[in-house]
């Protein structure tokens, strides 16, 4: 029954994927305009904590309300946590997180994704107000936890 909560909202994402991959060289600033300006990028944390601590890995689903400025840590309301041990699986199947305030994001990543270049499609999400289309991200650093950094490793516009 879980399967098929997950699996509806992704179908009614078809419609909504992208005819062909919009990342090509030299046109990767039409990816923002294609949203309302909103994201979600699946991130994860680092083990090392600094100055030789080493901490559990984590990894978390963040909603950026203006995806241009999402270079901080994200408020706990646009926060939902995957793991808090380890790193999380994000590929190969339905999966869903649901934030602090009820919105519930639900997404589906090729199991292949990590092999295919920087900003391709790699699949599709969505919550109960619009579709989104996933990309591979370059892992950059999106914030800090203290001394160990958070790699934003999928976004979703």
């Amino acid at each position: 029954m879980l399967f098929l909560a997950l699996l509806a909202p992704l179908l009614q994402l078809a419609a909504a994927a992208p005819a062909t991959d919009v990342a090509v060289a030299g046109r990767t600033h039409l990816l923002g305009k294609r949203s309302d300006g909103t994201g979600v990028h699946l991130v994860n944390c680092d083990r090392f904590g600094g100055e030789g601590t080493i901490l559990p890995a984590s990894s978390y689903v963040v909603f950026c309300p203006v995806d241009s400025d999402c270079k901080h840590v994200p408020n706990s309301d646009n926060s939902c946590t995957m793991s808090s041990n380890f790193l999380f699986t994000w590929e190969g199947a339905a999966q869903a997180c649901t934030f602090p305030t009820g919105v519930r994001f639900a997404w589906f990543i090729d199991s292949d994704a990590q092999s295919k270049p920087n900003f391709q499609h790699i699949g599709d999400g969505g919550n109960q107000f619009r579709a989104y289309a996933g990309f591979k991200d370059d892992q950059h650093t999106m914030f800090n936890q203290g001394s160990r950094s958070c790699h934003s490793i999928y976004y979703f516009i």
